[in-house]
This record gives C-alpha cells, structure tokens and sequence, in this order.
C-alpha cells in the first residue's frame, strides 16, 4: 500500500507516530523480556472477538442478562466507531507487521485499547468488587502498553484510542443510568411495534456497506469489515431483545444463576451439572452450529470476503445467543434451567 504523504511526514517527524517509543519498551527485555511478551499476548486475545464472544455468552446465560445487554452495546458501539475512524484517518501501523501477530486493518485509533476503556470500565461500574475492579483496571493499563510492545500500533495510536474509550465510556454510562437502570427487572423490550423497529435496526446497522467498492486497499477492506461485524452483532442483539419476549413465557424474561455448594454425590452437584453444564452445552453448540462450522465454510468458499455475507453471519449468532439458547433450554425440564 503506498503511504499517503502527510501520514509519512507525520510518522517521521511526531513523537506520537515513531518508533521510538516502542523500541524503547524493549530495553529491559535481556531481563523481563519472557514475561513482558507473555503480558502482551494475553491482552492481544482478551481484545478478541472471540474472547468477548465468550464473555458476553458467560454473562448473559450464567450471570445477569441486562449485563451482557449492556456490555454487548458498549463493544459493538466502541467496534463501529473504531473501525470506522480507521477507515476514515487511514494511518498506518508500524512497519514491518510482527508475523504472529499480524493485523491488516488501519492503526488509528487502537481497537484493544478503545474496546478494553469501555468493557473492562463498563464491567468495574457494575461489579463492586475491589480485587475485580482492580483486575480491570490492570487490564486497562497494561493493553496500550501491550499493543507498543507488539509493535502494532505507535503512541498515537493507542493514546487516542484510550482518550476517545473514556469518552464512550462515560457517554454509555450516562445512557444506561438514565434510560436503562441496573435494578430495574425488565431485561427485554416488549412492544407491539417489534417488526418496525427490528427493520430499522437492520437498516441502521447495515448502512455502511454503502462504503464498499471495488477498489479499496487491503486496509480499507479490513477496517470496513470490522465495521460490518459488530453492526451485525449489534442488529442481532437487538432484533433479539425485540423478538424474545414473543416467543418466551413471561416467567423466562429473566433469570440468573442459583446460588449451590460443589460436592461430589451430592444434591449439589446435580444442580451443577443441571445449571452449569447443561447451559455450557447448550451454548457450545449453538455457537459451534451458527458461528464456528460457518466460519469455516465461508473461509473455504469464494464468498470469504464478502463484506453482506459477514454481516449476515454475526446478525445470526448475536440473534442466536439472545433468543435460540435460552428457547432451548426452556425446553429442558420446562425452562428449570432459566428460573431463579
């Protein structure tokens, strides 16, 4: 990809868009050099789709449905925004791209450490708990010195994602506290008016394939995509709070996770396995069904770069998670599984 000019001046002449700052973060690695990389790799993945995947998952089936509603609008929102700014600034990464963890979107800002502000922030405001607030607030720390020491992303980059998480960060809670309160038990949105609404969602989330032609570069490609799959997710999400509560019994609109004591041989333990395994299993084979065997077929076909097709498969799985599994497994022992 030829550079654009004023990005090069940029990279060459500004602080913010040098090398230098990452180099710099290896001078202690004759020492620390092991734990430093290990450090960074973990919080590449725990900046992954598929990590947050799993995590939303984790929450909405084992812990609190308003949650994993709450997290999934705060990283997909953060995603769309992230990708598109990328898409627009088109500035490079540092050069050349490390092998094991290559990335082929734009640089600015930083997706892990935008997505890290607003999740792991998101995540510490809801759980009063001070060894978990603490963990995320390492996490949020450790990501935009992590993507540095990766050299996939220079100072700019991760500085302005930081800056910009905060904001979202604080605009989302701002939303949440207003219109979509913590103790209030509804999780679901009941109204006559779903098909509407549900449409305009997809239309919303689907308007930017208009930015797709044939002659994008690689990067433009990689930044659009990103865009395409989380308004995918989020459509799915949404058309799932819209159509569960017409295919639930209104005694299955929320539910969380009995409280039980492991013990082998035991009363308990038939609960665990009825609560946890079961909905384990429920999940992985959803998924697996409608997001992972997809994936692989799609990857195969000459349709893997098709940007509709990719919308489309993260709108089911994100409508999947909110109204497939938990259908199911209200037909497990009538719906024993779901209720408090």
């Amino acid at each position: 990809m030829e550079i654009p000019m004023k990005e090069l001046l940029l990279a060459q002449n500004s602080l913010w868009f040098s090398p230098l700052p990452l180099d710099s973060l290896h001078n202690w690695d004759p020492t620390f050099g092991g734990i430093f990389l290990t450090i960074s790799t973990i919080c590449h993945y725990l900046g992954g789709s598929s990590f947050f995947l799993g995590l939303i998952s984790f929450v909405y089936i084992y812990f609190r449905p308003k949650l994993a509603f709450e997290l999934s609008l705060g990283l997909l929102t953060s995603a769309v925004m992230v990708s598109l700014l990328k898409f627009y600034f088109e500035s490079p990464r540092p050069f050349p791209y490390p092998e094991a963890f290559d990335e082929k979107a734009f640089g600015l800002p930083s997706g892990h450490v935008y997505s890290a502000v607003v999740v792991w922030g998101l995540l510490a405001y809801r759980i009063p708990k001070l060894w978990f607030r603490i963990l995320s607030i390492l996490i949020i720390i450790c990501m935009p010195l992590s993507r540095m020491y990766l050299k996939v992303h220079y100072l700019g980059d991760v500085s302005f994602g930081f800056g910009l998480g905060v904001v979202h960060l604080i605009f989302l809670l701002f939303l949440l506290n207003k219109f979509y309160h913590k103790d209030s038990i509804q999780a679901f949105l009941q109204t006559d008016k779903y098909r509407t609404i549900g449409l305009l969602g997809i239309v919303v989330t689907l308007s930017p394939i208009s930015l797709d032609s044939p002659f994008l570069s690689v990067e433009h490609h990689h930044s659009l995509s990103g865009v395409l799959m989380a308004s995918g997710a989020l459509a799915g999400f949404w058309l799932g709070v819209l159509f569960y509560p017409r295919f639930s019994k209104p005694q299955f609109l929320d539910w969380t996770l009995p409280k039980f004591s492991f013990s082998f041989g035991t009363q308990e333990f038939r609960i665990f396995w009825n609560t946890v395994l079961i909905r384990l299993l429920v999940l992985v084979i959803v998924i697996s069904l409608l997001y992972v065997l997809p994936g692989i077929l799609i990857k195969k076909s000459i349709w893997k770069d098709d940007l509709f097709l990719r919308y489309i498969r993260y709108l089911v799985v994100g409508f999947a998670l909110v109204v497939i599994v938990p259908l199911v497994l209200q037909k497990i022992q009538k719906g024993k599984f779901l209720q408090n």
